[in-house]
């Protein structure tokens, strides 16, 4: 049973980030986003770099102020943790929607992992948040378009990938424990025949580690790629059409462990050009 959550930095106050809150809806009417704005308190006049974390729930119950204190010695960027208008750190039949990505046709459909929540969203949860949050972001501070992050985890790392092929907004992306094994490899498919643009100029973090093939699920009788074979294959891909990608396995994590070393690792990067 998943626990709900307590106060998190934004109610607790941070010398080093101001929060901001604000609701939005689902372009279907059928989900709420919450949406945390962390604006860093050192003024600046240049435009600032900005990251987009998924699963914004869980990321506001781990952001610690040791954490944005680090940050805040640097080029701190503004954070946008996107989540959804609960006190649980996941809800899941509403990321199976928003995170993963369809067939190509915009229909809805039963998640194959989990046949009681739909699945095949990320076009329309992609539009909402390069569109709507984007621009109330842009309202609310000077954003450098050349230093977009986005960050996911699991079927949030699906959503990352998918946008990397499929969205030229994001400059930075961070995939941790992509469900690469999801709907019989239908995001290593659509890796092998997509075609980039802007390749060149995207970087890209693919993250794992290395207990976590025990809860992969089986790909077919015939295929047994784990989570880190199946993230190098993503990676070689990728480089054959000129991401900047990097892959780093994590000793002795599982999946749910890489959740907050992932996150770290976006924030210790700072988004450089």
């Amino acid at each position: 049973m998943i626990e709900p959550l307590g106060p998190n930095i934004a109610d607790e106050k941070s010398a080093y980030y101001d929060f901001k809150i604000e609701t939005f809806r689902s372009a279907d009417q059928l989900r709420t986003y919450k949406v945390w704005l962390a604006v860093p308190k050192e003024k600046k006049s240049q435009a600032r770099a900005v990251l987009y974390m998924l699963d914004g729930n869980a990321v506001m119950d781990r952001l610690k102020e040791p954490m944005l204190k680090k940050m805040a010695v640097y080029d701190a960027p503004v954070l946008v943790a996107v989540g959804y208008d609960t006190q649980l750190p996941f809800l899941s039949e509403a990321r199976s929607v928003d995170y993963t990505p369809g067939k190509g046709d915009g229909i809805i459909e039963p998640d194959p992992r989990s046949p009681s929540r739909m699945s095949g969203g990320s076009q329309a949860f992609r539009d909402f948040v390069t569109g709507p949050l984007a621009a109330w972001v842009d309202n609310e501070v000077k954003i450098d378009s050349q230093r977009i992050g986005l960050r996911g985890h699991s079927y949030g790392g699906l959503f990352v990938l998918d946008s990397m092929m499929n969205s030229d907004y994001f400059t930075h992306y961070f995939a941790a424990s992509p469900s690469l094994a999801w709907a019989d490899q239908r995001m290593l498919n659509q890796i092998m025949q997509a075609k980039i643009s802007n390749a060149e100029h995207k970087k890209l973090w693919l993250m794992e580690g290395d207990s976590e093939q025990g809860s992969q699920v089986p790909l077919s009788a015939n295929i047994s790629l784990n989570g880190i074979d199946q993230l190098r294959k993503a990676a070689l891909l990728l480089n054959q059409q000129k991401v900047q990608n990097k892959l780093i396995i994590y000793p002795q994590l599982t999946h749910g462990e890489v959740f907050i070393p992932a996150m770290q690792e976006a924030f210790d990067q700072k988004l450089r050009n």
